[in-house]
């Protein structure tokens, strides 16, 4: 294998798209996010519902999913059950899910967590997998807390550890919607402490769209530093989601 798509995308699930439903304007978001799927050898996805991976199932019938949900399988169908799928066509030898931390340990930021509904499990989602040539590599995608500093800070200290504990056996591929922008002195602070093992792929867009106008760059793909990153950029997630999906054309070296 020599060259390769990677990719991440917060589908932004809802009560349409998780039933892989049509919208208003007569467009299902399960054939646009199918869609875009194809566009990848490697998606990390966040914010699926089991209600929405079986609709993409059904559109795609070459990739398989990897991934637990945050609740756990017992609770899967409940509205806010998503998991960080990886979605690919490749021979995954096997994949885990880690749950990170996620409950506060103040209680100002527990009631901030639970008055802006920011209280609920987080995970990373591995998987792994050989190259023809013999690399081995390790795929982690997540999603991290989106309110509270101190907890996200807990979570990407848990991605140090995820990435210490493999780094010597695989080469290691970083996605997710990280709730984070460049500038930030935590996220900084992570791809500093991450450098020998990753490199952060620029992606020079915004990737989240708000309703009243705001848009942040909180999606990000990392790669093993010494892979040539050949492109990189945004693919119009056309109204499926109120994030962009985001993508690196990657040569193996």
């Amino acid at each position: 294998m020599g060259n390769m798509r990677i990719g991440s995308f917060n589908t932004q699930d809802s009560k349409v798209n998780s039933h892989g439903g049509m919208r208003k304007d007569g467009i299902n978001n399960a054939d646009i996010v199918a869609s875009m799927v194809e566009k990848f050898d490697i998606l990390g996805t966040q914010e699926l519902t089991i209600n929405f991976v079986n609709a993409l199932a059904l559109r795609l019938k070459n990739y398989k999913f990897y991934g637990n949900y945050r609740y756990g399988k017992v609770l899967k169908y409940l509205p806010y059950n998503e998991n960080n799928q990886i979605i690919t066509k490749l021979s995954i030898i096997k994949n885990k899910t880690i749950w990170l931390p996620w409950v506060a340990k103040n209680i100002p930021d527990l009631k901030t967590q639970i008055t802006k509904l920011s209280l609920m499990p987080r995970v990373a989602t591995l998987a792994f997998f050989d190259t023809n040539d013999g690399k081995k590599i390790c795929i982690i995608n997540t999603h991290l807390d989106y309110q509270i500093p101190s907890v996200q800070v807990r979570q990407l200290a848990c991605l140090k550890k995820i990435i210490s504990k493999y780094h010597n056996d695989y080469e290691i591929i970083l996605t997710g919607d990280f709730n984070l922008e460049l500038g930030d002195e935590k996220f900084d602070s992570f791809i500093n402490d991450v450098k020998d093992d990753l490199k952060h792929v620029d992606i020079d867009r915004k990737t989240w769209h708000g309703k009243n106008g705001d848009e942040t760059s909180v999606d990000h793909i990392f790669v093993p530093p010494s892979w040539e990153v050949i492109s990189s950029g945004v693919i119009d997630a056309k109204g499926a989601s109120d994030h962009d999906a985001i993508y690196a054309d990657v040569r193996i070296k």
